[in-house]
């Protein structure tokens, strides 16, 4: 069986590199033991597989069926043997994280971060913090996380994804601008107030009469994807803030910051949902942010 898997090894490594002899020095042979282990395959197959030229090498029709059936071979093996290093050993390596700067401050860095790190230390965690994650699919990552509308769609993309929370938030303002620009009872009402914003302006709702969504495009003199600048301009009374509950906690318990449409947010949330690049194994470092992650919002939302 050994031989038989590298025999294949190297048909497959001839096809991919488009040489012998380039697919010997990818594999540490000698040209002459992958040529003797193609002819071993030929034989036993009683099949060319490969018309050899002096210039190039060109699969024949058996060749290319062939190559269709076990071209993911090496990488199955390759997932089946990092999968069971670890479930012997502890996770490590470099872990890759994009994630939305609104996600950011919900106070995970306060709790999973460090929770996280106690638990693997031989990870080496590499956290970016963007305003649209979407645009970053194509980049090199390990785990991103994503927000949309529950009636709009993701991107087309190979990565794998799946849901991982629904995420609530809340309408912020201070009563002392309230007092000088009036009430807001009314999603419509935001048009006429100044809204300091995450990049995504457009804020949803959910009529709290009749279920349906409604959408309100926001204008204002602060766009940002700083928590800390909005917090900022919110606290000196300059506007009203999409944010989570978590972020003002302290300061709406001591009444310097008040909420409001709370009937109309109460329905609406944000569909977070993780990606993560294709293939049949997730490693264990990524499964252990992605735990974390789940635990953490799991308690935040059951107090």
């Amino acid at each position: 069986m050994k031989g038989q898997l590298e025999e294949h090894v190297a048909f497959i490594s001839v096809v991919e590199r488009g040489s012998f002899s380039s697919a010997a020095r990818a594999l540490g042979l000698a040209p002459s033991q992958i040529t003797k282990r193609i002819q071993s395959l030929e034989q036993r197959l009683q099949a060319q597989l490969i018309a050899r030229t002096t210039r190039k090498v060109s699969l024949t029709d058996a060749g290319r069926l062939l190559y269709e059936s076990v071209r993911d071979v090496p990488s199955i093996v390759s997932e089946a043997e990092d999968r069971a290093k670890s479930a012997v050993t502890a996770a490590h390596g470099r872990l890759r994280v994009i994630m939305p700067s609104f996600f950011a401050s919900s106070g995970f860095h306060h709790d999973v971060i460090p929770t996280f790190l106690e638990r693997y230390p031989d990870v080496q965690l590499d956290v970016s913090i963007v305003g649209e994650p979407l645009e970053h699919l194509n980049t090199d990552f390990d785990l991103l996380v994503a927000a949309r509308a529950p009636h709009e769609r993701f991107p087309d993309t190979a990565c794998v994804h799946r849901k991982l929370l629904e995420f609530h938030g809340a309408i912020f303002t201070t009563p002392e601008y309230l007092s000088r620009r009036g009430a807001i009872d009314h999603p419509r009402d935001l048009e006429r107030h100044n809204c300091l914003s995450y990049p995504r302006r457009r804020w949803y709702f959910i009529d709290p009469d009749s279920g349906s969504a409604v959408s309100v495009s926001t204008r204002g003199n602060l766009t940002s994807n700083s928590n800390a600048m909005i917090y900022a301009a919110l606290m000196r009374h300059q506007g009203v803030a999409w944010s989570v509950p978590y972020f003002f906690d302290k300061e709406v318990s001591d009444g310097r910051v008040v909420t409001v449409l709370d009937r109309w947010i109460l329905g609406a949330y944000l569909d977070m949902h993780i990606f993560y690049p294709p293939g049949r194994f997730v490693p264990r470092r990524t499964r252990g942010f992605i735990d974390a992650l789940s635990e953490y919002f799991g308690r935040r939302d059951a107090t």
